[in-house]
């Protein structure tokens, strides 16, 4: 069974990194008067086991369960590098972007909006790796594949 757990960008400056992970996600709606003051409907909070921590909406994730090539936890939001390192195949590098669609999480490539199911890339030779988020590193799409 896939663990649950989800992520975040901390809205208030943290020590090692702004990003938190937790087990919930929670939609505080704030009182009227309070959110014109504030600008702002709602706060999001994620929470972990050493607290409440409110992040931005936008970059909220939920963990795929799976980890990439070098052992790192796949989210929603990730941009992955996908390669079809495939014998007497021309070698190709893709960029995708994760995201959760009908029920599962798809890597979608954002220049024409196609999108690959996790499932269908048990094959040993394919491989990906996280190389950024959306949150942080929008550029990152700005090419949609390069060959190489």
């Amino acid at each position: 069974m896939r663990e649950i757990k989800f992520r975040g960008y901390a809205v208030e400056e943290m020590a090692n990194s702004q990003w938190v992970e937790g087990f919930g996600v929670y939609e505080i709606k704030l009182a009227e008067h309070y959110a014109k003051e504030v600008g702002r409907d709602s706060d999001w909070l994620i929470y972990t086991y050493s607290g409440n921590y409110r992040v931005d909406p936008q970059s909220i994730g939920q963990y795929t369960g799976l980890k990439d090539k070098n052992g790192k936890e796949i989210y929603e939001g990730d941009v992955l590098l996908f390669n079809n390192d495939y014998p007497n195949a021309q070698k190709m590098d893709w960029k995708c972007v994760v995201k959760y669609r009908k029920g599962s999480f798809v890597c979608e490539y954002p220049k024409d909006g196609v999108y690959n199911h996790f499932d269908s890339w048990n094959v040993p030779k394919v491989t990906w790796e996280v190389i950024g988020n959306i949150y942080e590193n929008s550029s990152l799409l700005e090419v949609s594949h390069e060959q190489s």
